[in-house]
Formats: structure tokens, C-alpha cells, sequence
């Protein structure tokens, strides 16, 4: 297992990558607003989605930054080849960011699917029986289905 380090996010000292990794399941909470009718959603419900991909957006590029600046992003990392992604995904830090860049961008697609939805009269159950489910496991193919 990989040794844990403290994220060095400001105003949180002490805190273990492995807690601010629970922090993410907050994401739950957008994706139960998501699959609830239109008219049982509380008046705000947009507001609060937007708010957490907010915050997810903020520790993103807080993780990020700190592996760009303490070195963990490793030397063969990049996005030009296949071998350079791999190598950037080895570090525990850039996995950290990367997830929580899924957890942001897969939350505002389902935002979107489901606002457009609504607009397009899909029948909810219909878009959170199978297009839900499917945004929140695999997001670009949720998004593919939807569209």
C-alpha cells in the first residue's frame, strides 16, 4: 500500500488524503437531488449541485497545484502519448486530482442531462432509471445514451 501523505490543502492541516478522498462522497448528495422528480427537488437544488462542483473544482485545482509544485507529478508524465498519461496517473496526488476531476465533471453533466431532460419532457423515470445510473458510473457514456 502507498505510504499516505498530508494533503496540503490550506486551512486544513492534518488532514490525510485518505479523509479528503471521503469528502468526495459528498457527490452523493448532487446525484440524489439529480434523481429526484422535478417537483419533489428542493427550491435551491441547482444552486446546491452547482455549489459542491464548485468546491470540487476549488480542491481540484488546490491537489493539483500542490503535485505541479512538489514534484509528485512524475518527470515522464504528459498528454501526448499513451506511456505519458500512464506515467502521470502513477502518482498518488495527480490520481487524487484526477478523481476529483471526474467526480466534478461527471456531477455538471448529470446537471446538465437532467435540466434538459426535464426541458425535452423525458419521463423521469425513464431518464433516472437508465440515463442516471449510467452518468454517474460512465459518465461520457451516460452522456452518449442521453444525447
Amino acid at each position: 500500500r502507498t505510504a499516505r501523505r498530508q494533503m496540503p490543502v490550506p486551512g486544513l492541516p492534518g488532514v490525510s488524503d485518505d479523509r479528503l478522498f471521503r469528502v468526495l462522497n459528498l457527490c452523493l448528495l448532487g446525484w440524489f437531488l439529480l434523481a429526484l422528480p422535478p417537483g419533489c427537488r428542493p427550491r435551491r437544488w441547482e444552486q446546491a449541485i452547482l455549489a459542491l462542483c464548485g468546491f470540487f473544482g476549488a480542491l481540484y485545482a488546490l491537489t493539483l497545484l500542490d503535485a505541479v509544485l512538489t514534484g509528485a507529478v512524475p518527470a515522464d508524465a504528459g498528454f501526448d502519448s499513451l506511456d505519458g498519461v500512464v506515467a502521470l496517473f502513477s502518482s498518488r496526488a495527480v490520481v487524487f486530482s484526477g478523481w476529483t476531476h471526474y467526480v466534478c465533471h461527471d456531477l455538471l453533466a448529470g446537471l446538465f442531462a437532467a435540466k434538459d431532460a426535464q426541458r425535452r419532457g423525458v419521463p423521469h423515470v425513464l431518464f433516472a432509471g437508465l440515463v442516471l445510473p449510467l452518468l454517474l458510473l460512465a459518465g461520457p457514456a451516460g452522456l452518449a445514451v442521453y444525447l
